[in-house]
Order: C-alpha cells, then sequence, then structure tokens
C-alpha cells in the first residue's frame, strides 16, 4: 500500500477498472459490470501543463447570486474546502451508475457520482472509487500522451440532432450509439470526420464525451461541476 500511495502511475488505475481500450492515441479505462462494493484505484501522473483557475471564488460568488438558494448556496464552506483541490485533469471520468469517492484530501468528505455525472478534475492523491450498486459502469478517458484539451459532455436521452464541435474531435459514449449510420461502441473512441449535423439514436439515456482541440475551458469545467450539483448527479457527503 506503500508504494500505491507513494507512486503516480496511470497503470493503477488501468488494472483496477479492468478493461483498457487504446485507439486513436487515447487510452480509455471501462468499467462496464461492477459488482457492489467494488474499488477502483487511481494515483495518476501530473498533467503536461498545469491548468490552474484564479477565479474560483468569483465564480462560486456568481453561481450562488444566481441560485441562492440551490443546494452549493447551502454548502458554501463545503464547496470552498473542495474547489481548494481541485485540479484540471488531461482525463475525464463518467459515471454510467452510482460511485463513491474518497481521495486523501479533504479527508472527511466523500463525492458520490450519480449515472450521467462526470468530472474533469483530478482525484486528488490517491483515489478510492467504490461501486453502490451491481452492473456499476464508469470510465476514464484520456490522452496517452498526458495532454490536456478542452472537453464537452453531452446527454442525450432520447433520438436527437447533434453538430460535433469540429472535425477531429473524438467521441467517447456511456453506452452504444447510432451516431448516422455508424455505430459507436460503448466506451470506444471515434473520430468526427465531417462537420454536418448527424442523428443519434439510443437505446437508453447516455452521455457523450467529445475531446476538442483546444485548451480546456477551465471556467466552464468549474461551472459544469457546480451545475451537476444543483441537479444532483453529484452529492458531497461526510464519511
Amino acid at each position: 500500500m506503500w508504494q500505491l500511495a507513494e507512486t503516480k502511475d496511470s497503470r493503477i488505475a488501468q488494472y483496477s477498472f479492468g478493461k483498457s481500450i487504446s485507439q486513436l492515441g487515447m487510452s480509455v479505462f471501462s468499467c462496464t459490470t461492477a459488482r457492489k462494493g467494488k474499488k477502483i484505484f487511481g494515483n495518476d501522473p501530473d498533467p503536461v501543463k498545469e491548468y490552474v483557475l484564479d477565479s474560483q471564488n468569483d465564480l462560486v460568488k456568481a453561481h450562488i447570486a444566481a441560485n441562492p438558494k440551490g443546494k452549493v448556496a447551502a454548502m458554501e464552506d463545503i464547496i470552498r474546502e473542495i474547489g481548494i483541490y481541485n485540479q484540471v485533469h488531461y482525463r475525464t471520468v463518467m459515471f454510467g451508475s452510482t460511485w463513491k469517492s474518497d481521495s486523501l484530501k479533504p479527508s472527511n468528505l466523500s463525492i458520490v457520482y450519480h449515472s450521467g455525472a462526470y468530472t474533469h478534475m483530478r482525484f486528488h492523491g490517491i483515489a478510492r472509487l467504490t461501486s453502490l450498486e451491481d452492473d456499476g459502469v464508469a470510465a476514464c478517458s484520456g490522452f496517452e500522451d498526458l495532454s490536456t484539451t478542452n472537453r464537452k459532455v453531452h446527454t442525450i436521452s432520447e433520438p436527437t440532432y447533434f453538430t460535433p464541435h469540429s472535425v477531429g474531435s473524438i467521441l467517447v459514449p456511456m453506452y452504444d450509439i447510432w451516431y448516422h449510420k455508424s455505430k459507436l461502441v460503448q466506451h470506444l473512441p471515434f473520430v468526427v470526420s465531417e462537420p454536418d449535423e448527424v442523428q443519434i439514436n439510443v437505446d437508453k439515456p447516455t452521455t457523450i464525451l467529445e475531446f476538442t482541440k483546444e485548451e480546456p475551458d477551465v471556467e466552464s469545467f468549474t461551472t459544469s461541476w457546480m451545475n451537476q450539483i444543483e441537479d444532483g448527479l453529484i452529492e458531497i457527503v461526510t464519511r
């Protein structure tokens, strides 16, 4: 356990997720049938470039001003306590079921992610994810060269039309979907070759993670994290 805590190596997560998919310069650590209580450990290496959000306090303040009776406002002190540890990661973790995250800091709090939740933030230090239900689903996606780019998460609950950000974007679906006439397989990266609007068909509500070529939009990452708390997708609980 001492070596696990001291060694920053993505292979720790790669092994404990259970399956690794390598394609298009990306690796996706995939878990699709976790038993209740399954644990995933991680202690990823530092990203090639650090992205620091100097305006985080301003974003929290603005969010609370816009949602004075919201969940973030009700736990402002806790949000700020966790916020100081938030660091943009080169990976994104998406959840297709309910998981609990425990990290070294803050040591007194856990974060519960429900189906449809995601995070672009790095788990601080060695982290443990625990599946809170059977048939747990989660995916951790990022570029193998550790480069950090912008990401967008699209929530699809029914057949709809979708316009990708740009040619060259890489899509990672939480579940199988039909992208025009192409079947996108669960957790398998797919590169966008045409800029046109396409129809997406789904059998169940899903999320699609889109990696783009731009620098990460750190403010958007922070805002989406707070919005997920408001929507009940992310909960912060005491250990």
